[in-house]
């Protein structure tokens, strides 16, 4: 062998040279990557309108003289860059630009806060189908006296602001509030014109990291503020829309197809079929989310290629059946794909599979080849065209990785012959290779193994590439789902066919309707209990942490690499060994990140972090030496939304249990939650005062109950009583003493103060009357650094008194009314700093080993050493 061989430098080549030329047959996915990249530039480092303008024209201008030259390299350069500058542009213009009489203007910069209100009269179209719910009684403010919630988005037309009647644009979202009356149905429709009457707000952003960030959520749907309705009597109805409007005729149409689900399905299967058939997930049962969550089947409840896809295969089969010609074929199916989007929820994954789906049938007409690639791409340039904040969308992004993990799969060798793998049985490969050797029975057994085999393949690697961002989104990790999604497959396809003869075949058939009814009832009620039953399954499932983003970048990169069409040509390295060491850099890029926290400990400190929970309070006490407790879990937000505030904060903070939940009191805003946290095993042990059992409210019996029942140490709290946290940490409670009695339950909060080296921080829950009396009767424990503001901020719990006995030199409010805080302000010293969750987020307050006191706001970034 020549040794000059061995300096060969090294070299890229395709694998498969048909790999690279259906690449190179892929100018979409080109076209869709500039695109793209224009639209991040601006998401992340904007320009100006003019700047995106003068670049955009500068672009074409010179992209049109090279073409006029014929230089193809440089005019194909500048396409590129054009393409990147119209994708900046279009998110600009999207994002950025409103016009002179949009109604988000109407709030002056000078009252620019969230909780900043106008009353106003709106006149405007309705331009969504009102979605009325009545809450479960746990997220009723007065159980006794429930109200119901109607949502709608109303296009804006003229706005009444005192006495000024002006011209304006944009969207808004309208809630009103009602009496609950399960029988009413709202006297305005889809495309009528209302006047509204109500108090205009902006839409409230992130107040705790891992929040959902509902401004840019409304944003993207171009709604930039929110109009709460005492009551449905403040809204007049102008104008109805014609009855033989597009809107009209498509609300009539979704109303019909809704009542027919409705009457055939029953208990928890209405709320599944709706999402199923018409993408309306409103009905839905917390709970009914969770398991499908858990259980890896979430996707089934969203409509989209699953769905669309086997729609348009069942309308193609049935045209194929009575031998219709092509082209009529091709236009049934794209009027049934039209109709079906008119009377469902339309969402990225939906417009992409329908968009999808019609691409195909109008190139079957003329038999032309079609490029699975460039369609996909088609479809995705159309998303982003209409709306471009949805390439940030998770569903949209979840969607797009799905089909790239199906378009992968397929065409590699060890989907495409499964019967030619080295582990299949050699008596496999021979039946499977000559249908005549086989028996009627081995035919049926070799067809489902196939199958199955086809469908877990598929399902392995969307599970592989959509986990990391379903867990990053969601902290969730469900392996369970590998196995549920494959062995029910078959039986997801017969209740999805079930739904569609009911809503589509059912009315033309007299008989067909009870029959399909029945049917598809039964179904649902079966694919409910097996995901009940895969979701409790021990190790199907686990909430995790987000990952990084800078971890995601990387397993992405590694999985490119992993599966692109190249290899390296090395003299020192055999091809095999690189290409054995490119497979294995995603797995141990996985477990390096999960690895990474726990190999490199944090510095040892006290962490107090009140979580804004809006009128509430939820405080996390993280010591030096492991031990954690969370002191209060509610709020008068919905329980959900409450719970999910707290979940994520515990997971963001690497903490799966917390050790001790402390009650202070007997007030759902203090305890709404813990329910909650006690069913999903996010609580050790719970601890409350004596008082919390004698204040007999519904909610505090119920989790008292929950508590019995379920093996958790739970333990009264009382005066005198010490926690040691560790690492000279320690949790002192300072009142209330068993023998103290009062007529209400805020006297009777429980006020514990934590302490470490040296610094002092008391939380005394919504203490005020003889309680606080009580309290400030004995000896200061010394200057207290940080104070939580008792009964949110209130004027009559925060008396002049609590500030000479405390002194604080921080004073956090747990919600509250922003404006207390002047007063607050004025009451304590002019040393002392003033918080509030409402507007400043959630506050965390950091004791080091040295004692060094910092507290950090997660809305203002602020940071304050003492």
């Amino acid at each position: 062998m020549n040794d000059t061989s061995r300096e060969r430098p090294s070299v890229l080549v395709p694998e498969k040279e048909n790999d690279l030329t259906g690449f190179a047959r892929s100018p979409a996915l080109t076209v869709l990557i500039a695109l793209a990249c224009g639209i991040l530039a601006d998401a992340y480092n904007p320009l100006s309108l003019g700047e995106w303008i003068s670049f955009s024209s500068l672009a074409a201008f010179l992209w049109c003289l090279a073409f006029y030259q014929k230089r193809n390299t440089v005019s194909a350069c500048l396409l590129l860059v054009l393409l990147f500058c119209m994708g900046g542009l279009r998110h600009h213009i999207f994002w950025f630009s409103h016009a002179p009489n949009h109604i988000s203007r109407i709030f002056d910069s000078r009252l620019n806060t969230e909780d900043a209100s106008h009353l106003v009269r709106v006149t405007g179209v309705v331009n969504s189908t009102p979605q009325t719910k009545i809450p479960d009684d746990e997220e009723q403010f007065n159980p006794d006296q429930p109200q119901q919630r109607t949502t709608l988005i109303l296009s804006c037309q003229k706005l009444n602001a005192g006495q000024a009647k002006l011209p304006v644009s944009g969207n808004v979202l309208v809630t009103i509030y009602d009496p609950a009356d399960p029988g009413k149905s709202a006297p305005y429709s889809m495309g009528d014109t209302i006047e509204v009457c109500g108090k205009l707000k902006r839409i409230s952003g992130r107040r705790n990291p891992r929040d959902i960030d509902f401004r840019q959520y409304y944003h993207k749907q171009q709604i930039e503020a929110r109009l709460t309705v005492q009551s449905s009597e403040a809204i007049l109805v102008t104008a109805q829309t014609a009855d033989w409007s597009w809107n009209a005729v498509r609300h009539h149409l979704h109303d019909s197809v809704r009542q027919n689900i409705l009457r055939h399905t029953s208990g928890e299967s209405q709320g599944v079929a709706l999402a199923l058939l018409l993408g309306d997930r409103s009905s839905l049962s917390p709970e009914v989310r969770q398991n499908f969550s858990r259980s890896g089947l979430v996707h089934f409840l969203a409509i989209s290629g699953l769905h669309i896809g086997f729609f348009s295969v069942a309308v193609w089969s049935l045209c194929h059946v009575f031998n219709l010609p092509r082209k009529t074929a091709v236009g049934l199916l794209v009027l049934a794909i039209g109709f079906y989007l008119s009377i469902i929820e339309i969402r990225p994954p939906v417009l992409r599979a329908a968009s999808f789906c019609i691409l195909v049938v109008l190139g079957l007409i003329n038999w032309r080849t079609i490029t699975t690639v460039n369609l996909v791409c088609i479809s995705a340039l159309i998303i982003l065209l209409i709306n471009p904040t949805d390439l940030f969308d998770p569903g949209t992004q979840l969607s797009f990785l799905a089909v790239a993990a199906i378009l992968w799969t397929v065409q590699q060798d060890f989907y495409q012959k499964p019967f030619a793998q080295a582990w299949i049985p050699l008596r496999w490969q021979i039946l499977a290779s000559d249908p005549v050797l086989q028996t009627p029975l081995q035919g049926i057994l070799l067809r489902l193994f196939r199958m199955f085999y086809s469908v877990f393949l598929i399902t392995m690697m969307i599970w592989i590439l959509t986990a990391p961002l379903v867990m990053f989104y969601f902290n969730l990790l469900a392996p369970v789902g590998l196995l549920i999604n494959t062995l029910i497959f078959p039986f997801l396809f017969l209740v999805l066919s079930l739904g569609y003869l009911l809503i589509f075949v059912g009315p033309f058939l007299p008989w067909g309707t009870n029959l399909f009814g029945y049917c598809f009832d039964s179904s649902l009620s079966m694919l409910l209990g097996i995901v009940d039953f895969t979701a409790k399954i021990p190790g199907g499932h686990y909430e995790l942490p987000s990952p990084p983003i800078w971890w995601l970048i990387g397993y992405y990169t590694f999985l490119l690499l992993a599966v692109s069409p190249i290899k390296i040509r090395n003299a020192v390295f055999s091809p095999v060994w690189l290409r054995k060491t490119r497979l294995a850099l995603a797995p141990c890029w996985m477990i390096g990140g999960l690895l990474l926290p726990i190999m490199v400990p944090d510095r040892p400190a006290l962490n107090c972090t009140f979580i804004a929970v809006d009128h509430g309070a939820a405080i996390l006490i993280e010591a030096p030496a492991g031990h954690t407790v969370l002191y209060d879990a509610g709020s008068m937000t919905p329980v959900n939304q409450t719970y999910d505030k707290i979940r994520k904060t515990l997971l963001e903070h690497g903490i799966r249990r917390v050790d001790l939940l402390l009650i202070s009191h007997a007030d759902r805003d203090h305890y709404n939650a813990a329910s909650r946290l006690i069913e999903n095993q996010y609580v050790r042990a719970v601890g409350f005062p004596g008082a919390f059992l004698e204040h007999r409210q519904p909610g505090a019996v119920e989790l008292s109950e929950l508590a019995e029942n379920t093996p958790l140490p739970v333990d009264l709290i009382s005066k005198g009583d010490r926690l040691d946290l560790g690492s000279g940490a320690l949790l002192q409670v300072l009142h209330p003493s068993l023998t103290d009695v009062f007529e209400e339950d805020n006297p009777a909060s429980l006020t514990v103060l934590i302490s470490y080296r040296g610094r002092k921080i008391l939380l005394p829950g919504d203490l005020d009357g003889k309680g606080l009396q009580n309290l400030l009767a004995h000896m200061s424990p010394g200057p207290i650094d940080v104070l939580l503001s008792p009964h949110h901020g209130s004027r009559t719990a925060n008396s002049r008194e609590l500030a000479e006995w405390a002194s604080p030199d921080f004073v956090i409010v747990s919600g509250g009314k922003p404006q207390n805080i002047p007063y607050l302000k004025h009451v304590y010293s002019p040393e002392t700093t003033v918080y509030t969750t409402a507007t400043d987020g959630a506050v965390n307050c950091r004791i080091s080993s040295d004692g060094h006191l910092t507290v950090q706001t997660f809305r203002t970034w602020a940071t304050l050493a003492h």
